[in-house]
């Protein structure tokens, strides 16, 4: 080859799969090692670059995707009796665009779906690949707070309580915290989608403490904070008229 030294052929004679040139830090992902693991979010365009900027005109360039196991073609980009043939491929079709100097891969318009693993191969006299592991997070919503219970301080109790609970629509990695002030009082999340995340809580009346909730994925959060007085106060002087009101009807008895 005049100019260069040939590197690839075609994948059928190729013998090795080796980690293309600038791939870092290889974690292994659902049983894959992976080159790159990054969070984005619904909607957005992104573009898995590959690092690799040794490309020559007549690479056969390759994009897979699978939610585990890429092997479904994406895209199949090579040149042919001297044109460049680039074909996009499977759902992702209308939303894909390849830069054929460096292989990256630009996604338009992101969904949920589009989660999992890719894998790009370059391919003439050898095999390079690299892979990636994109999740796909929708904006995580406003959580909800709502009093669950309300009492009066019983024997040794420092004054009345207040139990509050706090309550999102469960999605990907979504956690639920509670923070008085910007110390973490307690944390959850559930394996379960599309369920609803509570977190109880239970305060004193008389505390003057800033409460919040935050509700957070590895691309959003959203914080709702607690007003104490719009949801405790409110509801310990009633609980206590009550009582008060039950105990004078049982003595006029």
């Amino acid at each position: 080859m005049s100019g260069r030294q040939a590197r690839y052929i075609n994948a059928e004679s190729a013998v090795e799969d080796k980690p293309m040139q600038g791939s870092r830090y290889p974690q292994v992902v659902l049983g894959v090692t992976v080159d790159e693991v990054k969070p984005v979010r619904e909607g957005e365009t992104v573009t898995l670059h590959t690092g690799f900027t040794g490309l020559q005109s007549d690479d056969q360039i390759l994009w897979s995707y699978g939610p585990v196991d890429p092997n479904i073609i994406i895209v199949n980009s090579q040149v042919l009796r001297g044109n460049i043939i680039t074909d996009y491929r499977d759902r992702f079709r209308d939303r894909l665009e390849l830069d054929r100097q460096t292989g990256s891969l630009t996604i338009r318009n992101i969904n949920i779906t589009d989660s999992g693993v890719y894998k790009v191969t370059v391919i003439n006299l050898e095999v390079s690949s690299r892979r990636f592991y994109y999740t796909v997070h929708a904006t995580v919503p406003a959580p909800h707070i709502r009093v669950s219970q309300s009492h009066s301080a019983g024997s040794g109790s420092s004054g009345p309580k207040c139990s509050v609970v706090c309550s999102v629509e469960n999605g990907r990695d979504v956690t639920l915290s509670w923070y008085k002030g910007k110390e973490i009082l307690k944390q959850t999340s559930s394996p379960e989608l599309n369920t609803i995340v509570s977190l109880p809580l239970k305060i004193e009346d008389q505390d003057h403490n800033i409460y919040s909730c935050v509700a957070a994925n590895p691309v959003s959060n959203q914080t709702t904070q607690l007003n104490l007085g719009m949801f405790c106060t409110t509801f310990v002087t009633s609980s206590a008229r009550d009582n008060d009101k039950v105990l004078q009807g049982a003595q006029e008895t």
